[in-house]
């Protein structure tokens, strides 16, 4: 049994020795039943059962609908064409129907035709525009007048003998013809097509045409009637959309009302109710209109439709055997494909070795061996994963809920610990340089001089380094720790690193107490840009740099907006830290102190510090600092811009401020009511103080009480007045009232404050 991690793989299997050594499997293949191939071969001769079943009662059903739909596809197509032929004919009536109506055609049957000769031009025009710009197939539209036997067609006047007779001559509809149609009782009417002898003056020979005559009478009785010639030819062409086959139309009276290829000898009687019949080899799918009554016939060959029927056989047919013999062939090829690299899957996964790279055109194969060949790199990176989760849990006293995690870490040998923080500096903007990049460097250099360390990444800027030395390797650490100080010293420019170490060897039981050394020790970093080994254990404590006066003095100063003594006084400070030897990290206290003051005062006074935060949190940038230049700088530049708003703030005068200001500062001796102020000022007592809480930040007393014991403090270190005779000047009648307020602002009795000054009058 094989165990990786928590993968475990079973490698028992028979073996026998190779010629250099080693082992493999024995190769015997035993083709039966249960084999891989048999399966694989017997489920793809099922699957081509199964589908040439299908596929013959598939062949029956779409045979049938095949022949179904090319019959309903030929009576589709007689259906259009009716309706085609009927909609023209149908507009053809509304057309010519119209005349019946139109007042101009009744005057000039009224009237002498040989003076109306505008109406005539006029009638003229109209037809040759209905002929021309109508998509209906026509050849001329007339009228014809019983009474004077004159007709008006599309090239104006003329007898009906001359149009007739002469122009449009046809053996079946000559003059009589036409001239009968007035004792016939219809409204609309169609005649079968015929052949016209075409007479025109620019022709040489008359033009011979089919044209089916078209009459539309009044049924109320008139002395003419309209009608018009069709273009046969054109008529059928825009209307019947199956070309090559037989055409023809009857009349309700069987009679043949127009033919178009050639029809077989004997025609079929049509049954109503019916749309197609079968008469000898032929098909004849028809349609009849219900406005004309006429019956569209289409002539299909059965030949032609068995023809397509058979091509389609034999193209199903074609297919179905092909796709038999290709589904066997693959069958068989797929069988052997898939059991041969099969095969040299399970025996890598029962020799858990990943070197399996067969080359195959199989892609599904080939990401499997991929997977195979990572699977213990894969599992060995998920344990040195949980191996560092584990060293996490010691470090911080966390008991691993997972046996397997504990089992994972070196917990009974001693270790050397190391503590790597990372400072980046604002180049580092310019050519970021990634976390792992140090991780990868470090533990390469670690794990070669000391085999079986950990090193990884506890934070974004902390990488933690564990030895595991056989020995105490104090020297060879340092030596190392060396190397690495001159190496990352050439990239200080982008970044500051400190190294803590002590050089000795931890316990197994003293997991957090050298993480927490650790920790403690990076604080001794120095203030500089060099890369610094870290070796004392000692802790760093808080540096006190305040003394209580500059405390009191950056207060004041700050209040007054007074820049100059402000800078001044921040630059004492980081001098004072610097003689002092002060510590990175007491550098940034010192900063953090400062902020916080800055911005408590300017929130006091309601002042907006939002300015401050233009390129980001200040507490933010104070981390980024890495030189005294940098904290100088950043002094200079938050006070320069605190005293300019409390100055902006105090600037804004205020009416009702500047009097209680004013007053108080005139009258501070004597025994000031907040009631006489608001006398004064014509308000409520109430009033006045919400108003100068709001504009000033501060309650009127809380003013009045530290502008007296501003002038008692400016009195005790200049006169050498009693306590209880300064107390009286300042407005306290009761000089306890007046100690209790003197150490409630300042820390200090007046008697403390005078001593303190008589010693130090800088003070």
């Amino acid at each position: 049994m094989v165990e990786t991690g928590f993968i475990h793989y079973n490698t028992k299997q028979d073996m026998y020795p190779l010629s250099n050594g080693g082992t493999t499997m024995n190769r015997r293949i035993r083709i039966n039943g249960k084999s891989l191939f048999a399966k694989l071969l017997l489920g793809f001769v099922v699957v081509i059962l199964v589908s040439f079943a299908f596929n013959v009662f598939a062949y029956r059903f779409f045979y049938t609908q095949m022949r179904d739909q090319l019959i309903h596809t030929s009576s589709l197509s007689v259906s259009k064409t009716a309706d085609g032929y009927e909609k023209q004919l149908s507009q053809l009536d509304d057309l010519l129907t119209r005349y019946y109506f139109d007042n101009t055609v009744t005057a000039l049957n009224k009237g002498n035709i040989d003076s109306d000769f505008p109406i005539v031009n006029e009638l003229a025009d109209d037809f040759n525009s209905i002929v021309g710009n109508y998509n209906l197939d026509l050849e001329n539209v007339f009228i014809y007048f019983k009474e004077k036997g004159f007709v008006i067609d599309k090239n104006g006047y003329t007898r009906a003998e001359d149009l007739f007779g002469k122009y449009y001559v046809s053996r079946d509809y000559g003059a009589d013809f036409w001239a009968r149609q007035f004792t016939e009782d219809f409204h609309f009417r169609a005649y079968p097509s015929a052949e016209f002898r075409k007479y025109r003056m620019d022709a040489v020979g008359p033009e011979q045409k089919s044209y089916v005559p078209l009459i539309v009478k009044s049924r109320i009785g008139s002395q003419f009637y309209v009608g018009a010639l069709i273009d046969t030819e054109r008529m059928f062409a825009s209307q019947y959309d199956t070309s090559g086959n037989p055409f023809y139309i009857v009349d309700s009276d069987g009679r043949m009302f127009f033919r178009a290829g050639s029809l077989p000898a004997k025609l079929p009687e049509l049954e109503a109710g019916r749309s197609n019949t079968l008469l000898a080899d032929h098909y004849f799918f028809y349609q009849t209109g219900a406005m004309s009554g006429l019956t569209y016939v289409s002539v299909i060959p059965y030949a032609s439709l068995a023809s397509q029927l058979a091509k389609m056989n034999v193209l199903l047919l074609a297919l179905f055997a092909l796709s038999v013999l290709v589904s066997v062939a693959i069958s068989v090829l797929l069988s052997v494909r898939f059991k041969n690299p099969v095969q040299r899957i399970v025996e890598a996964l029962r020799q858990m070795n990943p070197a399996i790279r067969h080359s195959s055109s199989i892609h599904e194969f080939n990401v499997i061996s991929e997977g195979l060949e990572h699977i213990i790199e894969t599992v060995h990176r998920k344990n040195s994963l949980l191996q560092k989760y584990g060293y996490l849990d010691k470090i911080k006293s966390i008991q691993p809920a997972d046996n397997e995690v504990q089992r994972l870490v070196d917990t009974e040998r001693p270790f050397h610990f190391i503590m790597f923080h990372i400072d980046y500096t604002r180049e580092y903007a310019l050519q970021p340089l990634k976390a792992t990049s140090f991780l990868e460097f470090i533990n390469l250099n670690l794990s070669d001089s000391f085999p079986g360390s950990v090193t990884m990444q506890i934070e974004k800027d902390r990488i933690l380094s564990i030895l595991f030395p056989d020995r105490d390797a104090s020297a060879e650490l340092a030596a190392k720790l060396d190397y690495l100080k001159r190496v990352f010293d050439q990239d200080k420019t982008y970044y500051h690193l400190t190294i803590a170490c002590q050089l000795r060897l931890w316990q197994p039981s003293e997991w957090t107490a050298a993480y927490e050394t650790a920790c403690d020790m990076m604080r001794r970093r120095k203030l500089n840009d060099e890369t610094q080994i870290i070796g004392e254990s000692a802790a760093v404590e808080p540096m006190t740099v305040w003394t209580a006066e500059e405390e009191r003095s950056f207060a004041a100063h700050l209040e007054a907006g007074n820049e100059t003594q402000l800078h001044s006084l921040s630059r004492d400070l980081l001098q004072k830290l610097e003689r002092c030897g002060g510590t990175a990290w007491h550098y940034k206290q010192l900063a953090g102190d400062l902020l916080s003051k800055t911005l408590m005062t300017l929130m006091a006074h309601k002042i907006d510090t939002q300015g401050l935060y233009a390129d980001g949190s200040p507490f933010d940038e104070i981390d980024s600092f890495l030189s005294l230049e940098e904290y100088a700088v950043f002094f200079e530049r938050l006070l320069s811009q605190a005293s300019a708003l409390i100055r902006g703030k105090r600037e804004a005068r205020d009416p009702i401020v500047d009097f209680v200001v004013g007053f108080i500062e005139e009258h501070y001796g004597e025994d000031i009511y907040q009631d006489l102020i608001a006398d004064r000022l014509n308000i409520s007592t109430g009033y006045l103080r919400g108003y100068f809480k709001e504009k000033t930040g501060q309650n009127l007393g809380d003013y009045l009480n530290e502008y007296r014991i501003g002038k008692a403090k400016a009195m005790l270190a200049e006169t050498e007045d009693k306590i209880q005779d300064i107390a009286a000047k300042v407005g306290y009648q009761n000089a306890n009232s007046f100690t209790r307020m003197f150490r409630r602002l300042t820390g200090l009795t007046p008697g403390e404050y005078r001593r303190e000054r008589l010693l130090d009058p800088q003070k």
